[in-house]
């Protein structure tokens, strides 16, 4: 510890380091985490729209080539109104040649990675979700500052972490 005199000769002043509070460290990570989280989220959503709409293309472009509406529904694991509906919202579309076996593996590789995209997002969701039951427990950050910073409302905040308890991982 250093200890020094003050000029005017009375008393001591600290000159240590202060130690942090742990509450502010655990707020300060979970904000950190909290907003990562939310742009992961939003990448995610921007690519499955991004993706979708490549599917739906291409379902289209098979539609106008002649392929039958129940064979791209049991492709496309769609229902075949849904086929119908995205080749009637497709208009300016002329016939590509392509064979209907290239279609069809094309879709099957959209679906897959419009899987896996999914699949990645739920993740990133139970994620946020046991982060803000973190929070929660905590009492580190109110239900309006965790509403910001999740892009959530602080209702669903409440109902979505209601009976989590937080994770050894997430609380420090």
């Amino acid at each position: 510890m250093a200890f020094t005199t003050h000029a005017d000769g009375g008393g001591y002043r600290y000159r240590g380091k202060r130690t942090p509070d742990t509450a502010a460290v655990q707020a300060d990570r979970i904000r950190a985490q909290l907003r990562s989280e939310r742009q992961r989220l939003s990448f995610h959503a921007s690519s499955i729209r991004s993706l979708s709409v490549r599917l739906n293309q291409q379902i289209a472009q098979a539609l106008c080539d002649g392929m039958k509406v129940t064979r791209l529904a049991g492709a496309a694991d769609l229902s075949r109104w849904a086929v119908r509906t995205i080749g009637l919202s497709s208009e300016d579309l002329f016939p590509s040649g392509l064979p209907a076996e290239q279609h069809l593996a094309v879709i099957g590789e959209l679906k897959s990675e419009l899987a896996g995209l999914e699949e990645s997002k739920a993740q990133l969701e139970r994620r946020r979700v046991k982060l803000l039951a973190t929070a929660r427990r905590l009492g580190v950050m109110d239900d309006y500052e965790l509403a910001a910073l999740s892009g959530l409302q602080r209702e669903s905040i409440r109902k979505m972490t209601w009976g989590l308890q937080p994770s050894a991982s997430q609380t420090g």
